[in-house]
C-alpha cells in the first residue's frame, strides 16, 4: 500500500526516512509534471509544511538558505553583492507562479540540465548540507 505522509518537524520526516523509502514532495514544481497521469507507485513524503527548512539566516561565519527557501525568498532577502550572481539566477527559473514554490534544494536535488542556481552557488563555494535520523554531513 502506498503511504501519503506529511510531517511537522523535521525530525519526524528524518524518522520515516529512515524507515522505509519515499519519494519527497516539496514545491511539486517538477514533481507532478513528471507524474503525469501516471497512478502513484512510491510512498510520498510531503515536507511543504515543514517551516524550519524555509528562510534566510546569516551567521558569524557563513549563510544558511533551507532547503524549501524559494526563488522568490532570495530574491526578497537583503543580502551582499556576492549573491547577486544567485539571485540573478533566481529571476530566470521559470515564471513568477514557479519562483513562488519551487525550492533552492529542489532545484539541485532535480539534476536537471536546466538548474539555474548551481553555477552561482559553485561560486559561493557552497556547502550541502545532508542529514538521516543518525548522521549529517556536508558537501561542496
Amino acid at each position: 500500500m502506498i503511504r501519503y505522509a506529511k510531517p511537522t518537524t523535521v525530525d519526524e520526516a528524518l524518522a520515516l526516512l529512515g524507515e522505509d523509502r519515499w519519494r519527497i514532495l516539496a514545491g511539486g514544481t517538477d514533481f507532478y509534471p513528471a507524474q503525469g497521469n501516471k497512478p502513484f507507485r512510491e510512498n510520498i513524503l510531503d515536507i511543504n509544511g515543514l517551516t524550519a527548512l524555509r528562510g534566510i539566516v546569516e551567521s558569524e561565519t557563513h549563510w544558511l538558505i533551507g532547503a524549501r527557501t524559494t526563488w522568490t525568498d532570495l530574491v526578497s532577502h537583503q543580502l551582499p553583492g556576492a549573491f547577486d550572481a544567485l539571485k540573478a539566477a533566481a529571476r530566470d527559473v521559470g515564471s513568477v507562479q514557479i519562483q513562488n514554490v519551487a525550492s533552492i534544494a529542489g532545484n539541485l536535488c532535480n539534476a536537471s540540465p536546466a538548474a539555474d542556481g548551481v553555477p552561482a552557488l559553485l561560486m559561493l563555494d557552497a556547502e550541502v548540507e545532508l542529514r538521516s535520523a543518525k548522521a549529517l554531513r556536508r558537501l561542496p
